[in-house]
């Protein structure tokens, strides 16, 4: 546990006395960075992203989301150039931290970027404190850190967990059915999804009647965790399920015939752009809740579609969206900054200020959460002009993370 005292230490004395390690660093890693260090003109950004393990085509969406919006502003914000030193996590907070270490204490960045896993993130967080080092948060949405871990130092432009899985619940409860059965994966994202989705489906009238917590990260042979959903005879089943999780599950789903016949309600992620065309049919029909939709209408979302598009002749999805407004936040920062990112306080405090009209809608950074004031969409797996796409039914409301588990 960091101590008060030990906060103390700026950022600057921390990198002077870590120099003494750096000679440990093998010389393969120095020649990873950027060869010979930065201009003063230079802003070094960090980018802690997977690129190996289940989560690489999330790492990839989100860095190519980021580059896409830093190439529209030609590389600069604060009248500085940006350059980013890219390392990946996988998803393992030993290797994150590692991959930390060696950008803050040997590249020198001025502040970092990226994450996908919350457990990646959690674990990052003393060391954040430790050398008061920003981290804009791309992805990760553990709740606890918009609770009772929350620190200055960790901004999220996506999400908190809660924040996806909350305003189903009620529409679930009034629109579906009174008996529920949830099924994550059994770590820390998926318990902050049963316990949101839990609490506003049982304040609108619903009861849980069993949970089910599948193993993480694979979670192997699908027909046992199916065949019990079955057995159960819910009204319908909650799942939360991303990346090749989310495919098996669901073609499983739809392999034991329960597809159109048990009601199946899920995050967006579970049927999302990125895994929806493995799933093929067995997602038609499916009503999930997100923050973006291909299909949602409006001007930057038409715009950015296109861009995106034309740059890299595939179809966005969301996580491309989360890249392209995280580059936004950082390059608002840094206007906001006049590019000094010698003080982490004034870019803190700069963040709090920043709002825009994003490809998901409207969007600004919420100072009590340190997360995304933005609107959840109700939306449904169909057929269109034949092929399937997530269609927006309507909007859940405009979402802000309240602090604490107990709202609904």
């Amino acid at each position: 546990m960091i101590k008060k005292d030990d906060l103390q230490l700026t950022r600057r004395q921390f990198l002077k006395a870590a120099g003494a390690t750096a000679a440990l660093w093998p010389a393969a890693s120095l020649l990873s960075a950027c060869g010979g260090g930065a201009s003063p003109d230079t802003v070094k950004i960090g980018v802690l992203l997977p690129f190996s393990d289940i989560y690489a085509v999330l790492g990839e969406s989100i860095i190519e989301g980021m580059r896409m919006y830093f190439d529209e502003t030609g590389n600069e914000a604060g009248g500085r150039t940006l350059e980013l030193i890219v390392e990946d996590t996988e998803i393992k907070p030993d290797v994150a931290q590692q991959k930390a270490r060696k950008l803050v204490e040997q590249d020198e960045v001025d502040f970092l970027t990226g994450v996908v896993s919350s457990g990646v993130l959690i674990g990052l967080r003393d060391y954040l404190i430790e050398t008061k080092t920003l981290l804009v948060c791309s992805n990760a949405g553990a709740n606890e850190l918009s609770r009772g871990l929350k620190t200055p130092y960790i901004w999220r432009t996506s999400f908190t967990n809660w924040m996806q899985h909350w305003p189903i619940g009620a529409w679930a409860a009034e629109n579906v059915g009174r008996r529920a059965y949830i099924t994550v994966p059994d770590y820390a994202a998926g318990e902050n999804a049963l316990l949101a989705f839990t609490n506003n489906f049982e304040a609108h009238g619903g009861a849980v009647i069993g949970v089910q917590r599948t193993p993480f990260p694979s979670m192997g042979d699908p027909a046992p965790f199916v065949a019990e959903l079955a057995e159960a005879e819910p009204d319908l089943v909650y799942a939360w399920y991303s990346g090749s999780s989310a495919v098996t599950f669901v073609k499983a789903y739809h392999d034991f015939g329960l597809t159109g016949t048990l009601p199946l309600v899920t995050s967006g992620f579970t049927v999302g752009e990125d895994v929806r065309p493995a799933q093929g049919e067995a997602a038609l029909g499916i009503h999930n809740s997100l923050h973006w939709a291909p299909l949602l209408d409006n001007e930057e979302n038409k715009t950015f579609l296109t861009a995106y598009r034309e740059r890299t002749e595939r179809e966005a999805d969301v996580y491309n969206v989360q890249g392209y407004d995280t580059g936004r936040v950082i390059v608002e920062m840094l206007n906001a900054v006049e590019g000094d990112t010698g003080n982490v306080e004034q870019m803190i405090q700069a963040l709090s200020g920043i709002s825009f009209a994003s490809p998901r809608g409207p969007f600004a950074l919420d100072a009590n959460s340190q997360a995304p004031r933005q609107n959840m969409y109700l939306r449904q797996v169909q057929e269109v002009d034949g092929s399937l796409e997530n269609v927006v039914l309507g909007s859940l409301g405009e979402i802000v993370d309240p602090g604490d588990d107990s709202k609904g």
